[in-house]
């Protein structure tokens, strides 16, 4: 249950890693409040300077060796007797890693087989380990945190290396700093998981030991290498120092800023970086704080062709947006600081895509601009896009401190959001997950599901509805075919419409050599062998048969919805607040991580309002900026300074898997007269006339019976909040008598009281003479994006056109002429 108030945690031995203790929320605070750091055990701090060199670059493997000088501060509240490391690397090194395992042993398209063919493995090893001058390296540990009774054992046992400890030859006190001497190698995979090379191109992404973060009270949190999961490092400063072949100098990139390219004699060059810079470091943000950061990561590639371009706040929110920064300055007040920092932005283009780098540098801008806006400004002076090379699809689409891989394709337009789409996502972590450092082991979905979030709203605002697309010979058509074609999903009628599946008997006349088959390994029938065999798929065949431009029906969608779409795929599996290697499976985890928390989200905002929901949105970025919180800690923030009451719809939404959906019935009646005895004013019984009684002509007249509107609410699920009714009628008597439009509507809210009472609500009203119905809609402004099936949420007297099948009938029509032209093409030309 979500507690405002902090529990005291059972303290634990160092080295533990508690799956089941999250450490809860503080109490209520202010913005930033001063006695935060004091009250934080858990974000120490950290700097490293490591020093690496780069082997065998012509060859494969490529080889690492590298040493590291690591001084870490102890803010954990309590001593520490021991170092945890992470080796990432080491998930590459085998099949019976944890993560090739739980990956089935196929890692983004590649195959065990394939990687063991090319020798594409990965690994790392420490070589030694020295704390304040004292080697430790006979203490050092291989550790498995996240194993459990049960696990296979035997043959089929996980063998795990992602994860060593080191005894210290003291304790370190709380608030005390120790220097640490690491010497390590390492063999860079290809490009797997955001990592590796492919022929020159290098992504060099979690490649040194790297500490885990030590938390009071529950120890180190370092956990393995899963399939599913990212990153968790406290945050400071890196000095990297790299030694590579000459070929790279100008080529190579990292995260902060590079302080030296310079040509050594041996046709080496040793580059340098600085993460943050120096005048970062010097700086103050929004908020009051220098920038630090908590990772690094560095790039090279011989063929980049670099784009420059500077983020500039004034163009944005001055020219461009002036609108958005209105609304924030009324959520945030007058004198809230908005303005945000220039930042040079560095993209890394492929030849054959350097028609799009302004795109991906726009892209970037965009969230920039949004998210630096909604949750405080970009602190860095610079950030980088990588545009991966060919073949190395595996480094796509992910995020470091300032520097990111993004991803596209070939003949794109911006209508489709490509690269759009990816580089906004990434660019948006520099914020969730760069500047708040959630555990993305144990919470993933406070980073990516506040990233999906926030990225559908700066693409709707920025580059508008998404177009749908077919390709042809990897060509992108606008359009969709109105329904799968046939044979599609696994069917057969495709292949019997061209007589591929055709089986006669083979008489003991025919020799093997006259027997052919086609492409699929089918014995060729004697009627293919004399017409000809069936036209294969293939770019130009499809462009014939579909005729794209007389059949492709054009579809746009709203960016904000394609999350609805996502979340619809896995709704109620497991709870959001779940371990990332813990869900039932791999959409499970997607879907709680990205689209579902970006519809909860949604539906927090439709709940508390726009303004009340970005004040606790943006008070929880600021109170864990360069700090590592927990959901606990996002609940206290947003239910304080967003000053709602909705602490059930936290619960509900992230905590469990209760879902939601509603639907409306409509009963329009003429009122039935009213026949037998009843009660006169006089308290006598009183006989009104029968039905089948005759009219007399003292027999006083009846008024006529009115219209009566009985709405029926239902409500599937667990999940109860407020719902909006609005019923809008009209008026069929004289224009003169017409009440005011305001009139013809009504609107009341079903409440979640209501609806933990009873899960279905009635609602009467007698209408007026010439009133009648319009359409009755559930939550008409769509701000409950949970609803598991909208289509029963309207009612419409005249859905569309006056028989209110126009729709349905058109769709119809164009289903059955496209499978139509479909299916005479298979038979008559395709075969």
């Amino acid at each position: 249950m979500i507690q405002l108030c902090a529990l005291l945690l059972a303290a634990v031995p160092s080295g533990l890693v508690q799956e089941d203790s999250t450490p809860s929320a503080s109490a209520p605070r202010a913005t930033r409040p001063a006695d935060l750091e004091a009250r934080d055990l858990r974000s120490s701090t950290v700097e490293y300077d490591i020093r690496a060199r780069l082997e065998d670059i012509d060859e494969k493997p490529k080889r690492l060796v590298g040493s590291e000088t690591i001084r870490w501060t102890n803010r954990s509240g309590e001593p520490v007797g021991d170092l945890w490391f992470h080796l990432y690397l080491n998930a590459f090194a085998n099949n019976r890693s944890a993560h090739m395992s739980e990956a089935g042993g196929s890692l983004r398209g590649k195959s065990t087989e394939e990687i063991a063919k090319e020798n594409w493995w990965g690994w790392q090893q420490i070589e030694s380990v020295k704390v304040g001058g004292v080697d430790v390296t006979d203490t050092l540990r291989y550790r498995t945190p996240d194993a459990k009774p049960g696990d296979l054992q035997g043959y089929l046992a996980v063998q795990d290396h992602t994860v060593v400890s080191v005894d210290l030859p003291r304790s370190i006190a709380d608030r005390e700093e120790v220097e640490i001497e690491v010497e390590w190698s390492s063999r860079l995979p290809r490009v797997r998981r955001r990592t590796g090379y492919k022929d020159d191109f290098l992504l060099v992404a979690q490649w040194f030991p790297k500490l885990g973060v030590y938390e009071g009270g529950r120890g180190w949190n370092c956990h393995q290498f899963h399939a599913s999961t990212e990153f968790y490092a406290d945050y400071g400063y890196y000095k990297v120092s790299l030694d590579l072949p000459a070929r790279y100098s100008e080529k190579v990139y990292g995260s902060g800023v590079r302080i030296q390219d310079m040509i050594k004699g041996d046709d080496r060059v040793q580059v340098v970086f600085e993460a943050p810079s120096l005048a970062d470091r010097t700086r103050l943000d929004q908020f009051g704080l220098p920038a630090r950061v908590h990772d690094f990561t560095w790039t090279g590639d011989t063929k980049y062709q670099v784009h420059t371009k500077k983020f500039s706040w004034n163009e944005w929110a001055d020219v461009r947006f002036p609108d958005e920064v209105a609304k924030a300055r009324a959520a945030f007040g007058e004198d809230a600081n908005l303005a945000l920092r220039d930042v040079d932005i560095t993209v890394l283009i492929q030849p054959e895509h350097v028609d799009q780098a302004e795109r991906h540098a726009l892209a970037t801008e965009a969230a920039l601009f949004f998210y630096g806006l909604w949750f405080g400004e970009y602190p860095y002076e610079h950030i980088t896009v990588i545009d991966p090379a060919w073949g190395a699809r595996g480094a796509g689409g992910m995020e470091y401190p300032t520097l990111f891989t993004a991803g596209t394709r070939m003949y794109t337009r911006p209508s489709m959001h490509s690269p759009e789409s990816v580089t906004v996502h990434e660019a948006g972590h520099q914020f969730w997950y760069g500047l708040v450092g959630n555990n993305e082991f144990e919470a993933a979905w406070l980073d990516e599901g506040f990233n999906s979030y926030t990225d559908s709203e700066v693409l709707w605002r920025v580059f508008g509805p998404e177009v749908d697309t077919t390709d042809y010979a990897r060509v992108p058509l606008d359009g969709v075919r109105p329904t799968a074609l046939p044979g599609s999903g696994g069917s057969r009628i495709e292949r019997a419409l061209t007589a591929q599946d055709l089986r006669l008997p083979r008489p003991d006349w025919v020799d093997e050599w006259k027997l052919t088959k086609n492409a699929w390994g089918y014995v060729v029938s004697p009627v293919q062998n004399v017409i000809g065999r069936p036209l294969r798929s293939s770019g130009v065949v499809d462009l014939w048969r579909d005729q794209p431009w007389l059949t492709l029906v054009d579809r746009r969608y709203d960016t904000r919805w394609s999350d609805r779409y996502g979340y619809l795929r896995s709704p109620d599996d497991d709870p959001i607040e779940t371990y990332c290697w813990k869900y039932v499976d791999g959409n499970s985890h997607r879907t709680n991580s990205y689209p579902r928390t970006a519809v909860a989200l949604r539906t927090l905002r439709g709940l508390v309002g726009e303004e009340a929901f970005l004040r606790g949105m943006r008070a929880y970025a600021a109170d864990w900026r360069y700090r590592h919180p927990y959901p606990q800690d996002f609940y206290a923030s947003f239910l304080e300074h967003s000053g709602a009451d909705v602490a059930w719809f936290l619960e509900d939404a992230f905590q469990t898997v209760k879902t939601i959906d509603w639907s409306v019935e409509v009963d329009e009646s003429k009122a039935k007269e009213p026949v037998g005895w009843f009660l006169n004013d006089a308290g006598q019984w009183e006989k009104r006339r029968e039905a089948d009684a005759e009219e007399t002509a003292e027999a006083p007249e009846e008024p006529e019976a009115p219209q009566v509107l009985e709405l029926t609410l239902r409500r599937k699920g667990e999940l109860c909040m407020p719902l909006l009714v609005r019923v809008q009628y009209e008026f069929e008597g004289d224009v003169e008598n017409a009440p005011p439009a305001a009139d013809l509507v009504q609107e009341f809210t079903w409440s979640r009281e209501e609806q933990l009472a009873r899960p279905w609500m009635k609602w009467e009203r007698e209408l007026p003479k010439d009133w009648r119905t319009k359409s009755v809609i559930l939550d008409p402004e769509r701000k409950i994006y949970m609803d598991l099936d909208m289509s029963d949420n309207q009612w419409f007297r005249r859905p569309n056109g006056r028989d209110g099948k126009a729709a349905a009938l058109h769709w119809t029509e164009r289903v059955l002429r496209f499978t139509q032209s479909q299916l005479v093409w298979q038979s008559a030309i395709g075969g």
